[in-house]
């Protein structure tokens, strides 16, 4: 009983430590690397949190309602390209308010319908096989959800508990700081960059992209990570979303 105590108060104390860690970040990029680096404890290597967008958004603004992103870009690529969201059993789940779940009991929750199961099998293809996700409300009333996964999860009863309690921190504390991006002053991007946004954002690949702007895919790919890093963003596609809602590109 007493080394279960200690094992407990130890998890605790780690717990609070990181949620220090996270109120003290000044990016969404930032809360996401201590998330991984919490996350490694429950062998979980990706992470993805955000408001559901209105039905029938379209790809752009499905991706800007994302606030934490550390999820397997190729994939999100296809997700929302392909229209996943709204076919989707674990946003199907969160948009129901449920408990938070694992992946594995999805099939127990809600009728897995050949779709669902289809995007569930395809996102194994990018190492996502097993995944925890916390339904939440925000203080608008809307639906949000908080994913995350690996190829194998560890979780345990008094995991689950903690995690929830770190998403709901993490959440608030990228709703925050996303509020204060949308309400700065839109980033500068010089007219390269913007040219290479604006075809990224077209679906254009890295090479299409050097193609059409008759540079190398060195120089092409240099633009990109620029972008990024201006926009203080990890992935191509989150940067697209962020110049969307900044408006820098229509």
């Amino acid at each position: 009983m007493a080394r279960a105590t200690a094992v407990w108060r130890r998890r605790l104390d780690d717990t609070f430590e990181f949620l220090n860690l996270v109120q003290k970040s000044s990016t969404q990029q930032e809360i996401c690397r201590h998330l991984l680096c919490y996350a490694k404890r429950l062998v979980a290597t990706n992470l993805l949190a955000g408001p559901i967008p209105p039905p029938r958004a379209l790809k752009r603004e499905q991706v800007s309602h994302v606030l934490l992103d550390a999820w397997p870009e190729e994939w999100s690529e296809r997700y929302f390209s392909n229209g996943y969201l709204y076919r989707d059993p674990t946003i199907r789940l969160v948009n129901r308010g449920s408990s938070p779940f694992h992946w594995s009991e999805i099939d127990e929750m809600c009728r897995l319908c050949p779709h669902g199961q289809r995007i569930m099998d395809e996102a194994t293809e990018f190492g996502l096989c097993e995944g925890f996700t916390i339904p939440f409300v925000t203080l608008e009333g809307r639906a949000a959800g908080f994913s995350v996964a690996g190829e194998k999860l560890g979780l345990d009863s008094h995991d689950r508990l903690a995690l929830q309690f770190v998403a709901a921190c993490a959440f608030g504390c990228a709703a925050i700081l996303a509020d204060g991006k949308r309400n700065s002053k839109p980033t500068h991007l010089s007219p390269r960059q913007s040219d290479v946004l604006r075809w990224a954002s077209e679906g254009l690949t890295v090479d299409e992209i050097a193609d059409r702007l008759n540079i190398s895919r060195n120089t092409a790919d240099t633009h990109l990570r620029l972008v990024r890093e201006r926009l203080g963003v990890t992935s191509t596609i989150h940067a697209v979303a962020e110049a969307f809602r900044q408006g820098l590109i229509a």
